[in-house]
């Protein structure tokens, strides 16, 4: 019997980058609960950065568990009222399936080591013609390059091509179905047709045969089998959708489906994304243009590959624990003593500078200098970069709002450093995985617990509360300051 809306509970699950994340919603969509666990990425070898299915599945039922350690104290009987089950994860990160599972391990975004190849295989002008086809200014990060520098010589073997979303459907559901905002990043599906492509699946050597089939982001996948529901402690054939892409469903939850609003999630990258009603691409390919949630929405989406991984890295590199490299900022003034810090970290970049042979760098060091004009310097470098994404979107359409969430929104000092750089008024949304709270709305949705999409999205606990972080009067000198960085690293 289903559960009567008032007492229905969703569930949210994010495949992230380092770790799955889940939260629970009431039936009024407020947050009950987290839970989260982590797992592991292998880089023995150069630009490699590949993940285990096996540990992302035995990260979510850790993560339940978690879950389960403050809800069983406010809900009892919890388990017994999740009426649904929603879905996203990192993209685009390569798993294939064989005759008898996953063939090795799956070959996340951040690894690098088809960049090279795919740089000098896809000429200029090709690369205009799959940005115009797909909407994806796309590199050796994609899933059809991907597979064709990895798995060309072993097509034979693969009965099944899919992201880590869909991989994680497929074992809750027994279903091979994606997305149309996670198809976008296979690098084989076009805008126009919402189809994959025949022509572009056979240019990666991608198997037709082997892709997944493309749902709505809403829409239902299939219902938990038994051996996930015992695996996570639920009951069989709750309702599990399709989900999106992290990017899409964090947008979602923040600030739903409205233009001239720009949602700054920041994790272990920045991603950058509003919502357009009409496809707008972009002549200079400085954005990549997915399919939102919602049948006819589109987001145009920039991403700064390495500024979370990047501060873990700065931080364990001079020492600090968390949150000190922000603290030690202060200690610098505007502009760093004139340090500038490239935060190209992942070695190339996906923001409105889509390169990837871009590498970090410090410009104008000298022993003058102090670990917190370092500090200060990466993070003006993170700000600069989304300053520049969010230029390059208000040149079609007026940014009249920014909506921030992640790590940052709990460092007073940088999130005002951000509102400082940006001259914009700030909105932050609460620390809560944003991208878990849209793939928990989707899946009220998909469940018809909820009649108004839109509506509901504007004010889902996730949604910025509190007063906007305004720019400080002092601010203007960040006007001088970011035009000086652009002509250094324009």
């Amino acid at each position: 019997m289903a559960e009567r809306p008032e007492r229905a509970l969703t569930l949210g699950l994010d495949l992230g980058t380092s770790a799955v994340k889940v939260v629970a919603l009431d039936g009024d969509g407020a947050v009950l609960a987290t839970g989260a666990g982590s797992f592991p990425t292998f880089s023995a070898l150069p630009d490699q950065a590949e993940q285990d299915p096996a540990d992302w599945i035995a990260a979510l039922a850790h993560a339940v568990v978690a879950l389960d350690r403050t809800l069983a104290g406010q809900v009892p009987d919890w388990r017994d009222r999740v009426a649904a089950i929603g879905l996203t994860g990192q993209l685009p990160t390569l798993v294939c399936l064989g005759a008898r599972g996953v063939i090795g391990r799956a070959i996340t975004w951040k690894d690098a080591r088809a960049d090279a190849w795919a740089s000098t295989a896809i000429d200029p002008a090709e690369r205009a013609t799959l940005y115009a086809r797909t909407g994806m200014p796309i590199d050796g990060r994609y899933l059809g390059p991907m597979f064709r520098y990895h798995f060309a010589e072993r097509c034979g073997e693969v009965e099944a091509v899919l992201s880590a979303k869909d991989y994680l459907c497929h074992v809750l559901t027994g279903v091979r179905v994606t997305d149309p905002s996670t198809a976008a990043g296979y690098g084989a599906f076009e805008l126009e047709s919402g189809r994959f492509s025949t022509t572009l699946a056979e240019r990666w050597a991608l198997p037709i045969r082997a892709l997944p089939e493309v749902r709505a982001a809403h829409a239902l996948a299939g219902p938990l089998q038994a051996t996930a529901a015992r695996l996570l402690g639920l009951r069989a054939g709750i309702p599990v959708t399709v989900g999106a892409a992290d990017s899409v469903a964090s947008a979602f939850a923040m600030a739903g489906l409205e233009e001239g609003v720009v949602c700054v999630a920041m994790g272990s990258s920045t991603i950058i994304i509003d919502a357009i009603r009409n496809p707008r691409p972009d002549a200079r390919r400085r954005y990549l243009l997915t399919p939102h949630v919602e049948p006819g929405w589109y987001g145009r989406e920039m991403d700064l590959l390495a500024t979370g991984t990047g501060y873990e890295w700065l931080s364990g590199l001079l020492g600090w624990p968390q949150g000190e490299l922000d603290q030690r900022a202060c200690g610098s003034p505007a502009g760093a003593r004139g340090l500038t810090f490239t935060p190209y970290l992942a070695g190339g970049e996906q923001g409105a500078l889509w390169d990837p042979t871009l590498r970090g760098a410090l410009r104008g060091l000298t022993l003058r200098h102090t670990s917190s004009d370092i500090a200060r310097a990466f993070l003006e470098g993170v700000c600069y970069e989304i300053r520049r994404c969010l230029e390059v979107l208000a040149e079609s359409v007026p940014v009249r709002d920014v909506v921030v969430s992640g790590h940052v929104v709990e460092r007073p000092a940088s999130l005002q450093l951000l509102a400082d750089v940006l001259r914009q008024p700030l909105r932050p949304c609460l620390p809560a995985s944003p991208a878990a709270l849209g793939a928990a709305l989707g899946a009220a949705l998909g469940a018809q617990l909820l009649r108004n999409p839109s509506a509901h999205a504007a004010r889902c606990p996730s949604a910025a509360t509190g007063a906007a972080i305004m720019p400080r009067g002092g601010s203007a000198a960040y006007d001088e300051l970011y035009r000086g960085y652009l002509a250094t690293n324009g």
